[in-house]
């Protein structure tokens, strides 16, 4: 005794032939059909139906005749042929046909909205999943054999609404149906297209433009947020064509790709009209009130970048806590700080009645976007910075040299020497002249040490402050720029276009079988799906944020650096569209 999973349309409840698949352990069941001649009617309206055309190849075969169903009292009972009743018993699996043209399917593994990675990955990522849940799913009714063919009872499920619309259009073999499914979308004139296509490129080839700097090569758009921003919007508008001719034929061959680049080309859209928007918002109260936050910008810039810095200086110079540093060395590193910061200060103040005029050019930058403010922002904030930088790098490099020159004569006092070719510590003898002079150098450096020591640690403070502050803009900016609005709605409003796998939910028992019948159903993706890049994101910025990872920095006077811009950028062009290839071949060139 075999027993048969009979999957049925919840629509379907009439009385005639039925229409679907036989599998060795499983019958899909498409429509009902009530004609004379149903092999007739079924030829017809398949041969040149589009739609089906695309679906076949995944459905691996055509339907068929599968039986027929009757009218019995106020039920309808299933008459199938004969080899397949014979010593079967049969299980009903309820099912809601999809509609694909509203990109409603069903799927064995979650949907994957990442059309970064090529079709191999995502079938190394797939089927480990996949196979774990086709068991799972034929368990509930019994273990079955490997051979079960999970995937084409999927497709096939998928593409029952396109047979059931086939056979009710009853469409005849000599007509060819036209298809509604493609859009005719109107061409801008070459002329147009090819300036703007020039246009793009040389905003790419500009925000990619490098410098060589103590030996390393410094790109713009690294250097400045603004640029970068700039980058990744060219870098949509690039994805935007190529996109829009893609979805616009609406193919349904490959379902779940075509549906994740939909979603994330609707996705960008809306990110972009609500960053105009809300950027539009924002940036027309800095016009408003562009007197009132300019002044205060720049009270608030003199008070703490210069006034606060000069008191702190001051204030170290004089034995600060009952601590007794080396007095020439602390006057001479706190006039040195004192006067850039004085320079700095000089240079700021003619510029102070043209901070509101700053402040009303950022909100009219608001017209492209909220992120274009946040980016004006954050490169404003390492202008006006710039001073305490440099000061950082100086009591760095000077911590540094200390620390590398204490371990120095660490070692040769230890009788130990750093060997550069092996990478090790050998050990060596030292004539009394090199201990003499040691001695007397590693005396100096530990009467010093604490001076440097302690101008160090202000400007690491202050420069830990100003990071912060970048670190809330460059989280800000990740937020607007990949933050998944278009499928959170899809997820609330329609969770069937986001399918996240298939479940069995147990129904009513058949008293005359004593079968359980089941309902499948779709469950909506989870939100680890849907929020995958700000996971990444927020991993990355989380590691290099890491307490620890900056502490060990601080005690290593290794110079403290901003997260990299490109790292919280996450670029969602598919892999081999044409705004990939034309982006990278113009950034490598």
């Amino acid at each position: 005794m075999r027993n048969l999973r009979v999957f049925w349309p919840q629509e379907v409840s009439s009385v005639g032939f039925v229409i679907g698949w036989l599998h060795e352990d499983s019958i899909v069941v498409a429509d009902v059909v009530e004609d004379k001649d149903p092999h007739t009617l079924l030829r017809d309206s398949l041969i040149d139906n589009e739609k089906w055309l695309e679906l076949e190849p995944s459905c691996h075969n055509a339907p068929g005749i599968l039986g027929q169903s009757v009218a019995e009292g106020e039920g309808v009972r299933l008459r199938w042929s004969d080899d397949i009743t014979t010593g079967t018993q049969f299980s009903t699996v309820y099912y809601k046909r999809p509609s694909l043209y509203h990109m409603r399917f069903y799927s064995v593994s979650s949907l994957n909205l990442d059309i970064t990675i090529s079709e191999h990955e995502k079938i190394l990522i797939g089927d480990s999943k996949d196979t774990l849940r086709c068991d799972a799913i034929f368990e509930t009714l019994r273990p079955i054999p490997k051979s079960s063919h999970l995937l084409s009872i999927v497709c096939q499920l998928n593409a029952s609404g396109i047979i059931a619309e086939a056979l009710q259009r009853k469409a005849p073999s000599n007509q060819r149906p036209t298809s509604r499914h493609k859009v005719a979308l109107p061409r801008l004139p070459v002329v147009v297209r090819q300036c703007m296509r020039w246009l793009v490129e040389s905003s790419i080839r500009i925000c990619g433009l490098s410098a060589s700097l103590f030996d390393s090569t410094i790109r713009l758009k690294d250097v400045s947020a603004t640029v970068q921003q700039v980058d990744v919007r060219l870098e949509q508008f690039s994805f935007f064509p190529s996109q829009i001719a893609l979805i616009s034929t609406r193919s349904r061959r490959d379902i779940a790709t075509f549906s994740a680049q939909y979603i994330n080309f609707f996705n960008n859209a809306w990110l972009i009209f609500n960053d105009v928007v809300v950027g539009i918002a924002v940036g027309a109260i800095l016009s408003e009130n562009h007197v009132y936050f300019g002044k205060l910008l720049y009270t608030y810039t003199e008070l703490w970048t210069i006034e606060h810095l000069i008191t702190a200086l001051r204030w170290l110079d004089d034995w600060p806590v009952g601590l007794k540093l080396n007095t020439n060395l602390s006057r001479a590193l706190s006039l040195s700080f004192i006067t850039l910061t004085t320079i700095w200060s000089r240079l700021l103040r003619p510029l102070g009645p043209h901070f509101p005029h700053l402040v009303y050019f950022l909100g009219i930058s608001g017209w492209s976007g909220l992120t274009m403010i946040l980016s004006l922002s954050s490169d404003m904030v390492s202008l006006l910075t710039i001073h305490i930088y440099l000061s950082y790098l100086a009591a760095t490099t000077v911590c540094r040299r200390i620390i590398i020159t204490a371990g120095s004569l660490w070692n040769l006092f230890r009788g130990k020497r750093y060997n550069v070719l092996q990478q090790r510590l050998d050990s060596w003898d030292y004539s009394l002249d090199q201990l003499l002079l040691g001695t007397m150098l590693f005396t100096l450096v530990t009467f010093l040490s604490p001076t440097i020591v302690v101008y160090y640690a202000l400007f690491s403070g202050a420069r830990l402050a100003v990071i912060m502050m970048h670190a809330g803009l460059e989280t800000l900016l990740a937020f607007m720029n990949h933050f998944p609005l278009f499928v959170l709605m899809l997820r609330v409003k329609d969770s069937q276009r986001l399918p996240g796998g298939i479940i069995l939910i147990p129904g009513r028992r058949d008293h005359e079988s004593r079968a359980v019948n089941l309902k499948l159903e779709n469950t909506p993706i989870p939100f680890s799906g849907i929020f995958f890049q700000h996971l990444l994101l927020w991993g990355r910025v989380s590691s290099h944020y890491h307490p620890i990872r900056l502490l060990r920095h601080v005690a290593s006077a290794t110079i403290i650096n901003p997260i990299p811009r490109y790292s919280i950028r996450y670029s969602m062009l598919p892999i081999g569209s044409f705004g990939t290839k034309r982006a990278e071949k113009i950034k490598t060139s």
